[in-house]
């Protein structure tokens, strides 16, 4: 029997279909292959689902749900799709950016760790008191740091302007009055 994306049966969970080594392959992402016997019949990117259609409304909904994230050849990539969004809601980045200020950031090392490693950054419970994002205090989701980091960036941004602006200013009434002492 051909396989196509007319013919593929519905599968009440994807978890469920997966042999151990497939679903250990899933660890830091996943590609879905789909084959008959040991012959590959097609590999599906897990972001391309969609494209299969109606036969995999059930697995669509669980990925989407949960936000996995799949890594193609070593890059990331986090679903952000607006049409995937609801109740978008603009943020005050000078807040975002003060948050930072005052956020704890410290270096550690996870407990299994070899004591030669060290890492550098926020503990979770911290980031989700002061932003109050993510799905728990416990995980500092990546797309919330990315968006907190872009944030900062925006108001930095902002704050460099504004006092451009006035370096501007400054150096025009120093020209002026530099002038005027000229003239005297």
């Amino acid at each position: 029997m051909d396989l196509n994306s007319n013919n593929l049966p519905i599968t009440e969970s994807l978890i469920e279909d997966l042999s151990d080594e497939e679903l250990a392959a899933c660890v830091g992402g996943c590609d879905i292959q789909l084959t008959t016997g040991e012959q590959k019949v097609t590999e599906v990117p897990l972001v391309e689902l969609p494209l299969l259609g109606d036969v995999s409304a059930n697995v669509i909904t669980d990925i989407t749900t949960i936000g996995i994230r799949y890594n193609p050849n070593g890059s990331d990539r986090f679903r952000s799709d607006r049409n995937v969004k609801e109740e978008v809601a603009e943020v005050d980045v000078h807040a975002i950016l003060k948050g930072i200020a005052s956020l704890p950031i410290t270096t550690w090392k996870y407990k299994n760790q070899d004591e030669t490693i060290r890492h550098i950054g926020p503990m979770a419970q911290d980031f989700a008191a002061t932003f109050n994002v993510g799905e728990s205090d416990r995980f500092i989701e990546v797309v919330d740091a990315n968006g907190v980091a872009l944030a900062a960036i925006q108001a930095l941004y902002q704050v460099m302007q504004h006092k451009e602006s006035q370096i501007n200013e400054l150096q025009t009434q120093v020209h002026q009055l530099k002038q005027q002492l000229i003239e005297k």
